[in-house]
């Protein structure tokens, strides 16, 4: 499958250089709690998910700026809807990198190249690097490698020796794959097409099949179009910054009434929590329904059990709830025999089977008679189960 590969590097820290020009010739930090989220080229000894403080002990002197988390969803959204402009089918691989499918596209590969670099620049402000070629990875290889702004194209059919002397981190394999073929001297995807592919499986069982495929050009990853789902949103902003779980709990209450009665008789697929401080965003959970449900009291139950077990670190002022994958309720066929009848009926047989063989009740129930009685004993009467 012909595929362009939409790709802003280092996504994070070019947003926020968009908003601060300065960033782009200092050195900086972008962080999200407690753990890196993206750094400057040059910071070679911080990485993401690297403890905070370690970054700020090798880079005492690096720029520290918080993640913005919801301002980076609404650019890769941006990005996404217009890049469904350009083609049928668009995947949001992860913030900052998308993917195309160009195949019917009959125009001149650049030239569509420069199109998408205009467009996504005129959405976002970020300028990106395209690369178009057969398959997710050759695609991806070829945007990586190109400067902002600019485009690499792979003929068809030249795929391997695209690759050939492209580095093995290219690889979507964890770092201890990567440095493992390092040891090997397969410093190259070169050096790794050149070897067996029996010989590949052997060391990396599953993972070699894929490995010795992709050195080769070839691609069997299909492309996941995004679809749009209808969504209801509702948030609820405090009059003063809160910090107890109970108050999160009532917000939540009250927004899931807001959306039930929006849902007329539809379904949901999804539920997001999301807690804010003004426009960061602290915490959020996305939890997946089995099936569609638009049952207020299991959803208040995800919700009370969510936020119940928030550890809050500092004041929030917003909560926002978002119903996902909204459609209509799927139609259920009840059962006409359920297991509990099964039970009671096999019981009520017993229950006669006992009292034929000593011909008299054995089996007796409470019924409620006069619940306000002062004396308990007049409260309920026994009777006969059969009876």
């Amino acid at each position: 499958m012909r595929l362009a590969c939409v790709y802003v590097s280092r996504f994070a820290l070019a947003v926020e250089a968009r908003l601060n020009p300065l960033l782009l010739h200092a050195p900086t930090i972008v962080y999200d709690r407690n753990s890196v989220l993206e750094t400057s080229p040059e910071l070679t000894e911080a990485h993401p998910e690297q403890p905070l403080r370690q970054a700020r002990a090798a880079y005492p002197h690096a720029i520290l700026v918080p993640a913005n988390l919801l301002l980076y969803r609404e650019i890769s959204e941006a990005m996404l809807h217009t890049l469904e402009q350009v083609g049928p089918q668009v995947e949001l691989a992860e913030q900052g990198r998308a993917y195309v499918d160009v195949g019917d596209l009959d125009t001149d590969a650049f030239a569509l190249a420069g199109k998408i670099v205009d467009v996504v620049r005129d959405a976002t402000g970020l300028l990106p690097a395209v690369g178009i070629a057969e398959g997710k990875f050759v695609a991806r290889v070829a945007a990586s490698l190109c400067a902002p702004g600019d485009a690499g194209v792979v003929p068809r059919g030249r795929e391997r020796d695209f690759l050939r002397d492209k580095s093995v981190s290219l690889l979507p394999f964890a770092p201890e794959i990567i440095e493992h073929l390092h040891t090997l001297a397969l410093h190259t995807l070169g050096d790794i097409a050149r070897l067996p592919k029996s010989a590949v499986e052997a060391q990396y069982r599953g993972a070699g099949r894929r490995m010795w495929e992709l050195a080769h050009g070839i691609d069997r990853e299909p492309l996941r179009p995004h679809r749009a789902q209808e969504s209801l949103g509702e948030r609820l902003s405090f009059e003063a910054p809160v910090v107890a779980n109970e108050a999160l709990v009532m917000a939540g209450r009250q927004l899931l009434r807001r959306l039930a009665g929006r849902l007329d008789r539809r379904a949901a697929r999804t539920i997001h929590l999301q807690v804010l401080a003004g426009d960061r965003l602290l915490w959020e959970r996305l939890d997946t329904f089995r099936e569609p449900i638009s049952d207020e009291g299991r959803m208040a139950f995800i919700v009370r059990t969510r936020l119940s077990a928030l550890q809050l670190t500092e004041a929030v002022d917003t909560l926002a709830i978002t119903l996902g994958g909204i459609d209509r309720e799927p139609a259920r066929q009840p059962k006409l025999i359920t297991e509990a009848n099964l039970q009671i009926e096999s019981l009520a047989d017993a229950i006669q089977q006992i009292r034929a063989r000593y011909g008299r009740p054995m089996v007796w129930r409470a019924v409620e008679v006069d619940p306000c009685s002062r004396h308990p004993e007049e409260r309920t009467v026994l009777i006969p189960y059969d009876a």
